[in-house]
């Protein structure tokens, strides 16, 4: 199976390396262009999460160049170093990998519900700019459809549950309430439409920074005010809890502007972007209390009967990768599947031919073809794939090449 991905990610590399290989949505379109250029790589999607940089490829024979050499290249890093902290993974590895990641389960927050909407997100950005191939693009569908099964019938916690959540509870463990305070959001993305809305519902009052040509087109959560993001650092004194979450590749908040404003005597600092927000020295400053990603996570051991509904998980996603597997390695008889579906709806109307008026040989050549189809793909779902092959052969022998 000519699958693979290599990955960096929250297990293996802290918050510094992994901000190097982040990409914003412009940047992993350049970088998807440079791999569809590359020979015998078919498709490829790009998955960059504030825990993770994933690359993953479908090819055939070999890749010539190497991925990681590709990406370093790109980013402008070195190999030497960073190729400590890449993951590869190959073929059914990678498959069940995939499956897993794609419903929580590998996520710092185990059972989180935003890794659906990401990996989503990057495979339609790679099928909008024709970098996805036929194999990743049903790949990726039954992975996200397994994962929604998942959701629907498993819940490894009461509610859903995200990063933002994590924040909260680890604010309330300090013995912070969210209940009136005031909270600044920097960033309107998706991350801080979330922010916003979490805060919200525990209680703070928050105001969401929002760059004055996208004022109007977007769209803002029920509760949450608005202030000009050229105000941010100038308005930094009236808040409790500040909240970064930008997709930018440069410091929101640094450590020359925020050292110059009186800040409250106590101020929360989060920073939920990656790469980072917030300069780490202003964490330093007197009365402030510091966050970045890596401080926030739910284990599987914080989980309640974790591992049961991790069983049942994993039987429902097998449904889903068995199904995946069963395409593939017959994906190349489709052709024939259709033509002998063809062929048998001909010699069904040969048949009966004299007896049908035109619209009941056309009604007669399209139900005849999908009834064939329909029990050819039911013998594909229920034989081992050689078996299904032998049949192929049989039914090609009979349908297709006579004379």
């Amino acid at each position: 199976m000519n699958i693979k991905m290599i990955g960096i990610d929250h297990n293996n590399a802290p918050i510094e390396y992994r901000e190097k290989v982040a990409f914003s949505n412009t940047r992993a379109l350049q970088f998807l262009q440079i791999l569809k250029k590359q020979k015998n790589i078919l498709g490829s999607i790009l998955l960059s999460t504030c825990n993770r940089t994933e690359v993953w490829v479908s090819y055939k024979d070999e890749i010539e160049e190497d991925i990681l050499d590709i990406l370093c290249n790109f980013k402008k890093v070195e190999k030497s170093i960073y190729e400590k902290y890449f993951v590869e993974r190959k073929e059914k590895e990678a498959i069940e990998y995939l499956f897993m990641l794609t419903s929580g389960l590998k996520s710092k927050i185990v059972g989180e519900d935003q890794i659906i909407s990401q990996i989503k997100n990057s495979v339609e950005l790679a099928r909008e700019n024709n970098c996805l191939d036929t194999v990743l693009e049903v790949l990726f569908r039954n992975a996200i459809t397994g994962a929604k099964k998942v959701k629907t019938e498993i819940s490894f916690r009461k509610n859903s549950y995200s990063v933002l959540d994590s924040a909260i509870n680890k604010l309330k463990d300090i013995g912070i309430e969210i209940k009136g305070k005031k909270c600044l959001v920097i960033g309107n993305g998706e991350m801080g439409r979330l922010a916003g809305s979490t805060f919200v519902k525990n209680g703070a009052s928050v105001t969401m920074t929002l760059r004055q040509h996208h004022k109007g087109d977007v769209v803002i959560p029920v509760g949450v005010e608005i202030v000009n993001f050229l105000d941010r650092v100038n308005i930094l004194p009236e808040y409790d809890i500040v909240v970064s979450t930008t997709s930018t590749n440069r410091f929101m908040l640094k450590y020359e502007d925020v050292s110059q404003v009186k800040l409250k005597e106590k101020v929360i600092f989060i920073d939920l972007a990656v790469p980072r927000d917030i300069e780490q020295r202003i964490f330093d400053i007197d009365g402030v209390i510091g966050f970045n990603i890596d401080n926030f996570e739910i284990s599987e051991e914080d989980i309640e009967g974790f591992k049961e509904n991790l069983e049942k998980a994993k039987n429902i996603l097998n449904e889903y990768i068995e199904s995946f597997y069963k395409w593939y390695y017959n994906k190349d008889l489709l052709g024939s599947i259709f033509e002998i579906g063809q062929k048998f709806s001909q010699d069904s109307i040969a048949r009966v031919n004299k007896f049908l008026d035109d619209k009941n040989k056309e009604y007669l050549e399209v139900a005849s073809k999908k009834e064939i189809e329909k029990l050819i793909f039911c013998l594909r779902d229920n034989l081992e794939v050689e078996d299904f092959k032998k049949v192929i052969n049989v039914l090609e022998e009979k349908y297709l090449k006579e004379d």
